[in-house]
């Protein structure tokens, strides 16, 4: 594409983002009246990506009393055969979900919530995360929902939810040997912001090819989140159901793609969960000052936005490094601890701090031009200058996407309290002494 099409492109865009923006606020629903919420112990624990078993012994030797691990869709099944299949079928048919659990792949999961339990701890886990590395496939491609329709999309995830639930509901009726019981399910994670995690490459189709993907259709992400809390409730009524709600993006960005907001996204899905779970990592972009004190504020908001429903801090956390950013071990620890008493002060549930060991080291080669970049971006999308933003990507689309894109999630690799000798970070003492 020619310089001068790429600037008449972003001209044009941001003109439309303008009136677009222009229209937009945020719209929260008003409670129906207060809920009459089970009251929790307050959960603490960790949490992380992961579906195999590695973490479970430092997360058990750290103390805490929970571990959020996932369980991968495609590593239970890695396949869909049959491409036609709606929630209503399951219903009628509820031995399709037998079936499920007679002819799919448990070790994994079996193996991973055994080791949570062996250790003396809970299991509360994620199932049923659509990014891209989690789906099975179907005809050779990520069985995402543009690929084989929505209602079919949300059809084959509620017989993977009600088949992983049933097996793990300790009813006595197809279960998992071994005595495993889950009581504790997180269903998707970050689907308020699906369409952006796809523009940053998590979804499928992702980038420019997200612009108009199914991960954009609210009305589809809802009956998401309502049919997989509901297959929670068909096989284990008893169980506790959440989400996570991503809060990190600034309004003017979804109003821009016409999209709900976090804290609208609260008050639409409050009435399909047991718990409202909110993810926020506000240094993600920029080092300084480390804001742990930000998440006693999301999680006041939440409450409120929930109408009393409990809340819980599903990930958190200040990466300790790269170095060259301004990342640190030690804002790392001032980060937790304010994020973690900030918490408490105001009232949430639960905390899980996001990563427990991780590489601490990254691939991509950050340079001068890009350490420019990273601040100016990422001012302004604190600021929500979406126009500049707009303006900045679409005028540098092969940079964004085959290059900085990897500068801009370096610091995924740095999440661990713990480095990769087994020793330590300061982050880790801080934990230790709540736990205690």
């Amino acid at each position: 594409m020619s310089a001068t099409l790429h600037r008449d492109l972003a001209i044009f865009v941001c003109l439309l983002a303008a009136l677009l923006l222009a229209s937009g606020c945020e719209r929260p629903r008003p409670c129906p009246g207060p809920y009459e919420p089970e009251v929790l112990p307050f959960i603490l624990g960790v949490s992380n990506c992961g579906s195999g078993t590695g973490d479970v012994p430092y997360v058990a030797e750290l103390g805490v009393r929970y571990h959020r691990p996932h369980i991968f869709w495609r590593e239970v099944e890695p396949e869909i055969l049959v491409k036609d299949l709606r929630v209503e079928d399951v219903d009628a048919d509820p031995q399709m979900v037998h079936d499920y659990i007679d002819t799919m792949n448990w070790e994994r999961p079996d193996q991973l919530i055994a080791a949570i339990i062996d250790a003396g701890m809970t299991p509360f886990i994620n199932v049923g995360l659509g990014f891209t590395f989690f789906l099975p496939t179907f005809e050779g491609q990520e069985a995402n929902p543009d690929w084989i329709g929505k209602e079919n999309y949300i059809g084959h995830l509620y017989l993977h939810i009600r088949a992983v639930v049933e097996r793990y509901n300790g009813d006595g009726d197809h279960d998992a040997p071994g005595g495993l019981v889950v009581k504790h399910w997180q269903v998707e994670g970050e689907l308020n912001q699906a369409f952006l995690t796809a523009l940053f490459g998590w979804r499928t189709p992702s980038f420019a090819g997200a612009l108009g993907c199914a991960w954009k259709d609210w009305d589809f992400l809802t009956d998401i989140i309502s049919n997989a809390a509901r297959a929670v409730k068909v096989e284990d009524p008893e169980a506790l159901t959440t989400t996570s709600i991503h809060s990190d993006i600034h309004p003017n960005m979804n109003h821009l793609f016409r999209i709900p907001t976090w804290r609208e996204a609260i008050a639409e899905w409050r009435d399909h969960l047991d718990i409202i779970g909110i993810d926020l990592y506000p240094n993600y972009y920029i080092a300084d000052p480390p804001r742990g004190d930000w998440v006693g504020e999301r999680v006041r908001e939440a409450i409120e936005l929930g109408c009393g429903k409990p809340v819980v801090v599903m990930e958190t956390n200040y990466p300790s490094g790269p170095d060259l950013l301004g990342y640190t071990e030690e804002k790392q620890a001032d980060y937790v601890q304010a994020g973690l008493q900030s918490a408490i002060d105001n009232q949430a549930s639960g905390y899980f701090h996001f990563g427990i060991k991780g590489p601490d080291h990254h691939s991509v080669e950050i340079s001068d031009e890009d350490m420019e970049n990273l601040l100016l971006l990422g001012t302004l999308f604190e600021e929500g200058a979406v126009l500049e933003m707009l303006r900045f990507a679409l005028t540098h689309m092969e940079y964004m996407e085959d290059h900085f894109i990897h500068v801009l999630q370096a610091v995924e690799h740095y999440w661990g309290i713990v480095r990769p000798d087994g020793t330590h970070k300061p982050a880790w003492d801080v934990i230790r002494a709540y736990t205690e």
